[in-house]
């Protein structure tokens, strides 16, 4: 198994690992956007890193856009796979990407004008309404605690992370050869003994963890 990191790794937002397992299933978990105004996040949102086409499957930990708001451009370019989510994931993202592409519309208008003016070249949006339609047709729910069977190498479940509504640590079992590896993907954690949100569940042992650090100088 390989695991590559395309976000979230020396920074907060953009959360994209990519897990290739020995038999080739590329497994992409969570798939957003890179959030700020500068050139380099603009640029990390049009270069993936690796080709949307080559993706089987992408499971995602929860709604927040910079863990879901770049999987209509992932669909535009040429990715056709499952993409797994709770119910009420799926709910939030419908939302709140058809929102997003609302945004990047406008703001493409903005900086468009500035480079008109400058004789730049014009840039399009990273995705419009229709991305987000054809990314939605792509979505099948999972719940929580449901062992979930991907293909014969990996199977999948969810634990409840108390971030947001739908919101879920996910964990994988692949096979290789006689072995099963066990990793677990904490998505945000929320905080314990939140008024509205239940929360965050405690979680088998795993072989491998990849865990956000967004507050990890803070004691919750």
């Amino acid at each position: 198994m390989k695991i590559e990191f395309f976000g979230a790794a020396q920074v907060v937002t953009g959360s994209k690992h990519l897990i290739t397992t020995q038999g080739g299933t590329r497994i992409l978990l969570d798939c957003g956007l890179f959030q700020g105004s500068d050139q380099d996040s603009n640029y990390m949102n049009r270069h993936f890193g690796f080709s949307p086409s080559s993706i089987h499957y992408v499971i995602l930990s929860h709604a927040h856009i910079d863990h879901s708001g770049l999987l209509p451009r992932l669909v535009a370019e040429g990715f056709t796979g499952k993409i797994f989510c709770t119910p009420a994931t799926k709910s939030l993202c419908e939302i709140m990407l058809l929102d997003s592409a609302h945004i990047q519309e406008n703001d493409v208008k903005y900086v468009n004008q500035r480079r008109k003016k400058r004789g730049e070249e014009l840039l399009e949006p990273l995705y419009d309404e229709k991305d987000v339609q054809r990314t939605m047709a792509l979505m099948h729910t999972v719940r929580l605690h449901t062992d979930f069977t991907i293909n014969n190498e990996v199977r999948f479940h969810y634990t409840d992370a108390g971030h947001i509504l739908g919101s879920t640590a996910v964990h994988l079992t692949v096979k290789e050869g006689e072995r099963d590896i066990k990793l677990s993907f904490t998505g945000d954690i929320g905080r314990p003994g939140d008024i509205i949100l239940r929360s965050p569940e405690k979680f088998r042992q795993a072989d491998y963890i990849i865990s956000e650090s967004t507050y990890g100088d803070k004691l919750h």
